[in-house]
């Protein structure tokens, strides 16, 4: 079966793809069952740890209840013992479905057996308490006698609970632990086969990639190497043999037809290129003669022709230029009027502003005069105050609750007088920093209405630079004219002298050009190299 280029790239790819979606399938299998071992994990060992942590720590919390019962004799103690039993019961029997070895089945029959056991202990502790509570006299210290001894012969009762909990939990902890590692182990080992699948496959390619290049990169080379010696114009080379029936096979069959129709186009070009030479050198020798004479007077009227048409064209470019230099002066005289507006405008902002500032210094002396009168006030109830607080102590104990009212004025107006004192201060900078803005408003002012001054003077002398523009750009305008009409008359003078060389030039031209042709392809077809 044959391939061609793209089907042998299609192969090499596919091989390699297929051997990294196998690559691929494997990793997600893998992942897949790490996946389930961690949620089993999650769902049934490490939720059955917990709860077997969580019902020890009920049975213990029990236990300590039922030490406080007995105690104490509160019926609360009681209630909490019944309800962490309860809770130790539901998350115990909550624990039997997570578990599948026969040795963790075994050690949860062995806790719950004594779990079973303690309960039994627990209620009968709890009716002998409630007899005890229930009778007063020598039966009280009976019914205690009989708690005590029950309490004694099952002293080891709760120890044993509490080590087969502890065995249990210990057991189900291992199993987790050895489960994580399990599957980390996994993981790792997931990770190592991946790596050296793909290093295998990148080996691989990279081998497939060379062998076929080198299938590929070796014909063309040969063709590359033929086709080097065509461009040195050596036509000897032999035809290129190669088996291959791709695209390559197909260019090298090309490249054989190519060299030998090249072979016969350039033995035919030699057999020509004589005869062509020698008629185009006769019939160049005749036109040459013929236009000789013509030329000479066609080039004296071309160089007058010529001068005439270089004035024009610099008389142009500087009525041109004096346009441009009309239309920028005519910009700058409207940028000039646009300053000038806004100079008024700034003029005006500052004549504004600087009575807005120097109406804030006005409300200033206002707002210190009411400051001043405020301290006065402060200061006559200040000395109001003090007058109370003297007759207060004249009247001794009837005259306290006026001292302390007077007491509270004098520091309000203590207060009032300071506060006085600091607005005042804040008035007197304010007022200082008005007085220093309405300054520098009054200077920016001056300058404003200089500036005003200066814009009028600068539109003005660009007024009069446009209309010396203008006159200029005109007298130009009028030369340039004059120049244009002057040289159409001399290319007209000209133009029957070159109608007349015209067509011996063609021809003298036309023969020489063949000439060298024929003389440039003579040369070309000597070049290669036929034997």
């Amino acid at each position: 079966m044959r391939f061609n280029i793209l089907g042998k790239f299609m192969l090499c790819f596919g091989v390699i793809l297929s051997l990294m979606f196998c690559i691929g399938a494997f990793l997600v299998v893998n992942i897949w069952n790490i996946n389930n071992n961690y949620d089993r994990l999650i769902n049934e060992k490490a939720h059955a740890r917990y709860m077997i942590t969580l019902t020890n720590a009920n049975y213990n919390q029990a236990a300590a209840n039922l030490i406080s019962y007995t105690v104490t004799g509160n019926p609360s103690d009681a209630s909490k013992y019944v309800q962490a039993i309860n809770r130790a019961k539901e998350n115990l029997n909550s624990i039997e479905p997570l578990l599948v070895k026969q040795e963790e089945k075994a050690l949860y029959g062995d806790f719950n057996e004594r779990a079973m056991a303690y309960e039994q202990y627990g209620q009968q502790v709890l009716n002998l308490i409630k007899e005890r509570e229930d009778i007063e006299g020598d039966e009280r210290e009976e019914v205690q006698e009989r708690l005590m001894g029950h309490i004694r012969s099952n002293e080891e009762l709760f120890g044993k609970l509490s080590s087969s909990g502890n065995t249990f939990e210990f057991l189900i902890s291992d199993a987790v632990d050895k489960e994580t590692k399990m599957n980390f182990d996994n993981a790792n080992n997931t990770i190592q086969i991946s790596i050296v699948l793909l290093a295998l496959v990148t080996v691989l390619g990279a081998i497939i990639g060379y062998l076929m290049g080198w299938r590929m990169v070796k014909p063309i080379r040969i063709v590359s190497q033929e086709a080097a010696k065509i461009a040195s114009n050596d036509l000897t080379s032999t035809e290129i043999k190669i088996k291959s029936k791709d695209e390559i096979g197909a260019l090298a069959d090309s490249f054989n037809k190519m060299l030998l129709s090249l072979k016969d186009m350039v033995l035919h070009l030699q057999e020509k290129s004589g005869n062509v030479t020698s008629s185009a050198e006769n019939l160049s020798k005749g036109a040459e003669n013929m236009a000789l004479n013509a030329s000479e007077i066609s080039a004296s009227i071309n160089e007058v022709a010529t001068t005439i048409e270089q004035v024009a064209a610099n008389s142009q470019n500087i009525a041109d230029s004096s346009d441009k230099a009309t239309v920028y002066a005519s910009n700058g005289e409207e940028a000039i009027s646009n300053i000038r507006v806004k100079m008024d405008v700034i003029h005006k902002s500052t004549e504004d502003s600087s009575q807005v500032i120097q109406g804030l210094s006005n409300a200033s002396s206002q707002i210190t005069k009411i400051v001043e009168l405020i301290t006065q006030i402060a200061d006559q109830t200040n000395l109001l105050a003090l007058n109370a607080a003297i007759e207060a102590a004249r009247a001794g104990e009837q005259g306290r609750g006026f001292a302390v009212v007077a007491e509270e004025v004098r520091k309000l107006a203590e207060q009032s007088t300071n506060a006085a004192k600091e607005i005042h201060d804040l008035i007197s900078v304010i007022q200082q920093e008005s007085h220093k803005a309405v300054e520098s408003m009054e200077n920016t002012k001056i300058q404003a209405k200089d500036g005003v001054q200066v814009v009028h003077e600068v539109s003005e002398s660009i007024g009069k630079i446009i209309l010396s523009i203008q006159e200029m750009a005109s007298e130009i305008q009028s030369l340039a004219s004059a120049t244009e009409q002057m040289a159409s008359g001399v290319q007209n003078a000209a133009a029957s002298t070159e109608e007349q060389t015209a067509t011996m030039e063609e021809l003298s031209g036309t023969s020489q050009d063949l000439a060298k042709m024929a003389e440039e392809l003579d040369l070309m077809t000597k070049r290669f190299k036929l034997q």
